[in-house]
């Protein structure tokens, strides 16, 4: 009998004061994620053609590493659909919606499905991966905030 895997689910939704654009942007440019995010240690956007994107993270915390990619498809400052290509996971699938209350407000939502490709990788990453998708909206808007203040 093999291993049963679990789907995990992240859902979240926010209303911040910061223009939608701004947070599509940041939410959408990969490429630019391991500068502010403490737990990425690499990100880069391997294609990118205005409308589907590939993408590579790697993240690091508490000395576990490890990489995956992800090909999304996107609507310019509205939504960004997410789906597995490689990385630890059986199954990663999710999405970000933007939806636009006025030029200073947005509600920003975040849908995650995941489960893991064995039980000791779930033993080891679940609690890491958990816990970065629990904050990461947050770790965005304190990041849009920031550079709110500089435009």
């Amino acid at each position: 009998m093999g291993y049963l895997h679990k789907m995990n689910y992240i859902n979240k939704s926010e209303e911040i004061n910061v223009d939608y654009k701004l947070i599509f942007s940041l939410i959408n440019n990969v490429a630019d994620y391991h500068k502010f995010l403490p737990w990425c240690s690499d990100s880069k956007i391997i294609l990118d053609d205005g409308s589907k994107m590939s993408a590579e993270i790697e993240i690091a915390k508490n000395f576990v590493s490890w990489k995956f990619s992800t090909e999304n498809t996107y609507d310019l400052n509205k939504k960004i659909n997410i789906k597995l290509i490689d990385g630890p996971f059986n199954h990663l699938e999710g999405h970000w919606d933007f939806k636009k209350i006025d030029n200073y407000n947005t509600i920003v939502d975040l849908y995650l499905e995941y489960k893991f490709d064995s039980k000791i990788i779930e033993l080891s990453i679940k609690p890491i991966f958990s816990n970065i998708m629990s904050s990461i909206l947050d770790s965005f808007i304190s990041e849009a905030f920031k550079r709110k203040g500089l435009s």
